[in-house]
């Protein structure tokens, strides 16, 4: 794989530290930002052994109620869980992504490791049906990039078939690296400024999220603080229920 730098300002040994506990056997993680906990689902999200915190709102508020942890996120620990924690030929299977997409750009991305895809369409359902081919490439890594809320439900199904490996939400980032290897520039991870590269890349489908879905995110807030705090205690990594 090519350079996968984490960016300018961000603390590479806890992105590393992350990286190494999400990528333990039999460990099920996610992330969430102020949009994916509006949308979640909430006994599936109860359900994830460690949960990381990106979005600059989500953790703001977060750090009012008093809770302080590190900032990580998919497209941050991911690349350090396929170059640093995994073995140079440990399988990897993609689970998400408009058809093609996973199978094609973005596996080839992967340095070359055993790879199997399936979209997010009606290969989701026929995995669903059978999961035998997934059972049967026996993945090291299950990365599942869906919408919030269906990829917990879809990653704690994965888990049931195999217990053994380890699995992580993802959201975009499998679109993401279809795209480019690095899909955010080092400034706008130090800037913070991952919400305006988006809106300036997908507008349609993405500026709702930041303008009026933000605003009912804040109206919620103190509900769904409360709502996280029910499902496990907050280390510096996130919530952490292993």
């Amino acid at each position: 794989m090519t350079d996968r730098r984490t960016g300018g300002g961000l603390d590479r040994a806890f992105l590393a530290r992350f990286a190494r506990e999400a990528g333990r056997p039999g460990s099920v993680v996610t992330w969430l930002n102020h949009w994916s906990l509006l949308h979640a689902d909430p006994p599936a999200l109860s359900q994830m052994q460690l949960i990381g915190f990106d979005g600059t709102l989500l953790q703001a508020v977060l750090t009012r109620h008093g809770h302080r942890f590190g900032r990580s996120s998919a497209d941050l620990v991911l690349p350090i869980i396929l170059d640093e924690v995994l073995a140079p030929g440990d399988p990897v299977a993609l689970i998400g992504a408009a058809p093609g997409v996973a199978a094609d750009t973005a596996a080839r991305r992967l340095g070359g490791r055993p790879t199997m895809a399936f979209d997010g369409y009606g290969e989701l359902s026929a995995l669903q049906a059978d999961p035998s081919s997934l059972t049967g490439f026996n993945p090291r890594l299950v990365i599942v990039g869906l919408g919030a809320g269906l990829q917990e439900r879809v990653a704690l199904q994965v888990h049931e078939w195999l217990p053994d490996a380890a699995v992580t939400t993802a959201g975009g980032w499998i679109d993401q690296l279809g795209r480019a290897e690095q899909y955010f520039p080092d400034w706008v991870h130090r800037l913070r400024m991952g919400w305006a590269w988006r809106i300036l890349h997908e507008p349609h489908r993405l500026l709702g999220r930041y303008t009026v879905e933000a605003l009912q995110f804040v109206a919620a807030s103190s509900v769904l603080v409360k709502q996280l705090e029910g499902i496990g205690p907050f280390n510096e990594l996130g919530i952490d229920r292993r």
